[in-house]
């Protein structure tokens, strides 16, 4: 997907309390198998996307690395490595008609 697209739409979902951000909100979405697409930073660190793989491939959630800390910055009000969209209908432009991630 293209970049300023996926960025535009996740500033709406944030707006509309589709998207989470911050470390400890993922984490707690993501032990209640909440969420249907964690999209990671591609700068993030290892131990982060190791962790948060981890998590979501124990709650059958999909994840991608996509986009940079720079850019989530630019729309969202503080830093973050990592965004959770909770609503199916805003992952699909980031998934093909099965549920799989796209590929970048």
């Amino acid at each position: 997907m293209e970049i300023t697209r996926g960025l535009r739409l996740l500033g709406l979902g944030y707006r509309g309390r589709k998207v989470q951000i911050g470390s400890t909100n993922i984490e707690h979405k993501l032990k209640k198998s909440r969420g249907r697409l964690l999209l990671l930073a591609k700068d993030s660190g290892t131990n982060t996307k190791k962790k948060l793989r981890e998590m979501c491939s124990n709650n059958n959630i999909a994840c991608l690395e996509w986009g940079t800390k720079e850019e989530f910055t630019r729309i969202f009000p503080r830093e973050t490595t990592a965004v959770l969209i909770m609503d199916s209908d805003l992952a699909k432009p980031f998934l093909d008609g099965k549920g799989r991630v796209l590929n970048d």
